[in-house]
């Protein structure tokens, strides 16, 4: 294992696809902390989550928090030292903020261990009798009854090719003749909204019966 240190730095970037309040909520979570003190992490600045870790438990902290959503760049510890050491000759340390994550008491996994603490317990639904099962070779035809297909018989063919691109494909169009106008110098166009009836039939009035003893009826 090399003695490299390394520092676990997140830029308030999530991964494609996930909420961001979700991943705050999770981040929280895994810290035991509240929303409201992860949120600064998820302002797009240079966030430090945990410095001075080994190979090993850089890459156990990058699977952890990658695995709720973050992403998370590992950056050489003596880099980020550098410059803050200059820094801190010429101004005094900036104090410390009720954002920052106190991750003090938290320990990584084993690989492969389930990192949730209280996983929903899922039922297993029942398996039938599989016995008989067995797996098929490599490249088997899976269908045990395909359905036989029978084969259409097709003619020679022997004298058919395929036509340029653009060719017109109708070898021996069937010639349409154009059939005569008369003569439609006296036709004009009406008038938008013209009636284009020129000789409406007359409508006759429906005969209405006696309505003399109908009334009103007067409003409340």
């Amino acid at each position: 294992m090399s003695t490299e240190l390394f520092n676990i730095v997140f830029y308030g970037i999530v991964q494609p696809g996930k909420d961001r309040n979700a991943v705050a909520a999770e981040m929280a979570a895994l810290f035991k902390t509240t929303p409201e003190k992860v949120k600064p992490y998820f302002s797009g600045e240079r966030r430090v989550i945990k410095s001075n870790v080994d190979d090993l438990g850089a890459e156990k902290y990058r699977v952890l928090l990658e695995r709720i959503g973050l992403v998370i760049k590992i950056e050489p510890a003596e880099a980020a030292q550098a410059p803050a050491a200059v820094a801190s000759s010429a101004a005094p340390a900036k104090p410390a903020t009720d954002s920052n994550i106190d991750t003090g008491n938290l320990n990584m996994a084993p690989p492969g261990s389930d990192v949730l603490e209280n996983p929903v317990q899922a039922t297993p639904a029942p398996i039938g009798d599989i016995s008989n099962i067995s797996m098929a070779e490599v490249g088997a035809d899976v269908l045990e009854n395909p359905i036989q297909v029978t084969p259409v018989p097709i003619g020679d063919i022997s004298d058919i090719s395929m036509a340029e691109v653009g060719a017109d494909v109708l070898e021996n169009p069937v010639p349409v003749t154009p059939q005569p106008i008369p003569d439609i110098s006296d036709i004009s166009v009406a008038e938008p909204g013209a009636d284009l009836l020129k000789d409406p039939p007359e409508k006759k009035a429906a005969p209405i019966p006696d309505i003399s003893n109908l009334s009103l009826k007067e409003e409340k």
